[in-house]
């Protein structure tokens, strides 16, 4: 099994990005393999249905995407939402040149949000781009994502025992969901 997490924080001290490495850390030792995609070493392009098909990081990002068999997007919250370099990301990853030359990656995938925010009322706060992903590309979405702000640190960098127990949980969902819908009958496209 091969899982994908996505940071999308560009700020190298966040919380977010110590979530997604904290993903990372719990998926390795279950022996599950991991693509760790930094969006802040990529600096992706912004997506414009045209260029942005031949660029090396937007290759290299689809090939990765569309191997996984699950994604993890772990953002920030900025104004009661993901962060805009994520909503970047799925669009141009998730996207299908016009010429049918690749299939948008996110299509059926297996996905899983994990924030850091400020206040404990923004926890649907991937809600927007959840709903997105399930419409636009057909994507499951884990009812068991993960949430933590500000009191649920212990310390700089350790959440709380609630916070772990959840993180654990949500991974071991995402797997379990992964495994169960690796041989499904069906492929997606776009369709309304």
């Amino acid at each position: 099994m091969r899982i994908s997490v996505v940071i999308s924080s560009l700020n190298t001290d966040s919380r977010s990005r110590m979530l997604a490495a904290m993903c990372q850390a719990a998926l390795e030792d279950k022996g599950i393999s991991v693509d760790f995609i930094d969006l802040r070493q990529f600096d992706p392009p912004n997506f414009d249905d045209d260029e942005i098909y031949s660029s090396e990081v937007y290759l290299s990002c689809h090939k990765v995407i569309a191997a996984a068999d699950a994604v993890i997007l772990a953002s920030p919250v900025y104004n009661w939402a993901c962060c805009s370099e994520l909503k970047k990301f799925v669009e141009y990853i998730g996207s299908t040149p016009q010429d049918g030359s690749l299939r948008g990656a996110f299509y059926d995938k297996i996905v899983m949000f994990v924030n850091a925010g400020g206040l404990p009322h923004s926890y649907m706060a991937f809600a927007s781009l959840a709903t997105s992903l399930m419409l636009d590309f057909k994507c499951i979405i884990s009812p068991y994502n993960v949430y933590v702000h500000d009191a649920n640190w212990v310390g700089e960098n350790e959440l709380d025992d609630k916070r772990k127990a959840r993180l654990n949980k949500s991974l071991d969902v995402l797997i379990e969901l992964a495994e169960r819908l690796q041989d499904r009958s069906y492929t997606s496209n776009w369709e309304i």
